[in-house]
């Protein structure tokens, strides 16, 4: 009997710490969580919806089926799927979506007779599924609906920043003003954010190109707005320095990640954008002496874009690259001096070399591969690795996430959880 008694007591002991960790919890669950840091999330290339409206400008020149809606007011130009899956449809799309550079106001234009908007800015809305009808070529979705259940609200503490992915910015001195007029918008929606969330600053979410877009507005705001502001910046899988594959695309097309789209369809449209120079490999990264695309008489290194844009078709390109592209990223990259969580994958195949078996571009190349998140080399995505940390109070940090890819970093748990962390981590 006192062995039985002795083991009952000791098991009575045992739920003590158990009783203890229940009763803690249960008094914990009654204090007020601590409130969410507003979050502004800034898409990556065309991940979001672009309206289109046709005037009486508008002159096709591809087929009169092209101006079918001309005067019918505003539609969805991207991404309407039903119109890209049809050859007729993507002709006109392609002539409906070119922003060629007019070297009289050096900037860029659209197709006359074209008018476009981004609809839901403020709002997540406009890329959680940029083709309402086709939810399934989204890859935002999962990562808003993680933030949701963690009690985000759009409009609330949660914001989207969509902008028009064919534009960008330029230098000073350079006008852009789509780019410019989506800073002022942006400035505006991070303060409002700020406001509606009582003064807190805010955590500055961006993806791959939306990323670098992102990094050119927090420089270009003055250092006590940017600590008055912003309390995080997390860039997610951000080219810093270009890609290899940027030289590729601007050869063969860009089919915007639509499996059912010819690229060479787009090639047209896709080299008029403002947009498709940013991608080219920096010299400050790639260095001028390291070929990135090989013929069987010439070698293109990133410190021979402008070689390498004139044997391609594309001479016109060159002035606006050495005056509005290689200023922004032909060197060192500034620190936004706010406290930066850069999240990238590493370990999946990435083109580092383009070997083209003939004295052009007419043959597929044969692609060398190195290390990346299958889209941007790794040299790109740590570029800015140990120039930022030279401000220790800005508290940088940089996670690799292993054999995940560019797009996969918003889908797979792994990386979505170091995204959360970073969002949700105190300063």
């Amino acid at each position: 009997m006192a062995m039985a008694a002795r083991l009952r007591w000791a098991a009575a002991l045992l739920l003590v710490p158990a009783l203890s960790v229940i009763l803690s919890k249960s008094i914990t669950s009654r204090r007020p969580l601590p409130p969410l840091p507003p979050v502004v999330v800034v898409p990556g290339y065309a991940s979001n919806e672009l309206d289109a409206r046709l005037t009486a400008l508008y002159r096709p020149s591809s087929s009169p089926r092209c101006a079918a809606r001309r005067g019918q007011g505003w539609f969805r130009l991207f991404l309407n799927s039903t119109d890209l899956e049809d050859r007729a449809g993507v002709r006109c799309f392609a002539e409906q979506m070119a922003s060629p550079y007019d070297a009289a106001s050096d900037d860029y234009r659209n197709t006359p007779g074209v008018e476009t908007r981004v609809p839901f800015f403020g709002s997540t809305q406009g890329f959680r599924y940029p083709d309402p009808d086709r939810p399934n070529f989204s890859y935002m979705a999962k990562f808003l609906s993680r933030l949701e259940r963690l009690g985000y609200r759009d409009g609330e503490t949660l914001f989207g920043a969509p902008y028009d992915f064919r534009y960008a910015v330029a230098p000073p001195g350079h006008p852009s003003a789509v780019g410019d007029a989506f800073f002022a918008c942006l400035q505006t929606l991070v303060e409002t954010a700020s406001r509606l969330n009582g003064g807190a600053p805010v955590t500055v979410v961006a993806h791959s190109f939306g990323a670098t877009l992102a990094h050119q507005f927090l420089i270009r705001r003055p250092l006590r707005w940017r600590r008055r502001f912003v309390r995080r910046f997390v860039p997610v899988a951000a080219p810093w320095g270009g890609v290899v594959l940027g030289m590729y695309t601007l050869v063969a097309g860009n089919s915007l990640g639509l499996p059912f789209v010819d690229p060479a369809a787009l090639k047209a449209e896709y080299r008029s954008l403002q947009s498709s120079l940013w991608p080219l490999p920096s010299p400050a990264v790639f260095g001028a002496g390291q070929p990135l695309v090989t013929t069987r008489s010439k070698a293109y290194t990133a410190g021979d874009m402008a070689g390498f844009l004139e044997d391609i078709g594309m001479g016109e390109a060159v002035g606006p690259y050495e005056t509005r592209v290689l200023p922004l990223f032909g060197g060192e990259l500034p620190s936004p001096r706010v406290p930066v969580a850069c999240v990238v994958g590493v370990g999946v195949d990435t083109p580092e070399l383009l070997e083209y078996p003939g004295d052009g571009f007419d043959a597929a190349p044969r692609m060398v591969m190195g290390d990346g998140d299958g889209l941007v080399n790794l040299a790109s995505l740590v570029a800015v690795d140990v120039a930022w940390r030279r401000h220790p109070a800005d508290r940088f940090s940089m996670v690799k996430v292993r054999n995940v890819s560019h797009t996969g970093l918003l889908v797979d748990d792994r990386a979505l959880d170091v995204i959360i962390r970073a969002i949700l981590r105190p300063n």
